[in-house]
């Protein structure tokens, strides 16, 4: 019988194994074949990476090259497109078949100028190249270790360029009052689901033994102001860091009202290259404009 592990015990070469396999799933791949994302959820997407995309065209005096990493199915590498035809972007994922599905909507919608990798994160990083934006989509919480993650791509930054971090959970997605909102607002398969969890007269010897491995983080969270001060150890300034409520459109107009900001977003620059405060300050003033729900920035 094979031993499971516990979750301090989890090294980053499991995690990754367990991200290969769930993610070559049927049923994972599945879900995203046939995902179509409503209009306006994750909306932040596109404010975001606009905002940052207007920052960077600038100071980067030619079409931008950019990374969707860890990008799966290639949400963030579409948005980035539709941000800035222009702009050049790798979509680079470890499943292969995730990729395929991005191949089929590329082929489907015509687009030019997304070239998909297959690697992992790290691998990725250690090869040769320079790009003015790199993109980490709901990938952060994938490892357990995010700040040897960031300095690995803050290696990979051209002269000007930054890093996006984004729809990665925080610590609330633990707390009782953000349980609570998330059964209410479950459909009723999913809130089945929850009861049934809830009831289940199963106890494992192991209390990790059922966390999903693969998702690392979310086991706990991640500590968002923690990890913007350690950013600062590895060479990178946190010129925006913001929580917001992802999610459907319903939600997050009343999630924020109730303390449950529960995502958070980051764009990181290289310390050594010093953003003037007038730039940081004409990027937030664009992110606060062009969002259209309540957000606080950290």
């Amino acid at each position: 019988m094979a031993v499971v592990k516990r979750w301090q015990e989890c090294t980053e070469e499991d995690i990754l194994q367990a991200n290969i396999e769930k993610y070559d799933s049927e049923h994972i791949v599945n879900f995203y074949k046939d995902f179509e994302e409503p209009r306006y959820a994750y909306i932040e997407y596109n404010v975001i990476f606009k905002a940052v995309i207007n920052m960077l065209e600038k100071t980067v005096n030619r079409n931008l090259q950019a990374v969707d990493l860890c990008g799966g199915a290639g949400k963030a590498a579409f948005v980035m497109k539709s941000c800035s035809p222009d702009c050049r972007v790798t979509l680079v994922d470890l499943s292969e078949k995730m990729l395929d599905i991005a191949r089929e909507k590329i082929a489907k919608n015509n687009i030019e100028g997304i070239d998909v990798v297959l690697a992992d994160a790290f691998s990725f990083l250690e090869s040769e190249g320079e790009y003015d934006l790199i993109v980490f989509s709901s990938a952060v919480h994938h490892f357990k270790e995010p700040l040897n993650l960031l300095q690995s791509a803050a290696a990979r930054l051209s002269e000007n360029g930054l890093i996006i971090t984004i729809a990665d959970p925080t610590t609330i997605t633990k707390s009782r009052r953000y349980q609570f909102f998330r059964f209410l607002a479950a459909n009723s398969q999913n809130k089945k689901e929850i009861i049934k969890q809830m009831f289940s007269g199963n106890k494992n010897s192991n209390p990790d033994a059922d966390f999903d491995m693969a998702e690392y983080q979310t086991y706990t969270g991640i500590n968002d102001r923690e990890l913007a001060r350690g950013v600062t150890n590895i060479g990178l300034s946190p010129l925006v860091h913001l929580r917001y409520p992802a999610g459907e459109p319903y939600m997050v107009k009343i999630m924020p009202y109730l303390g449950l900001c529960w995502a958070f977003s980051m764009v990181l620059g290289k310390s050594e290259n010093r953003v003037p405060e007038k730039m940081i300050g004409e990027l937030k003033q664009e992110i606060k404009e062009e969002m259209p729900f309540k957000f606080k920035y950290m």
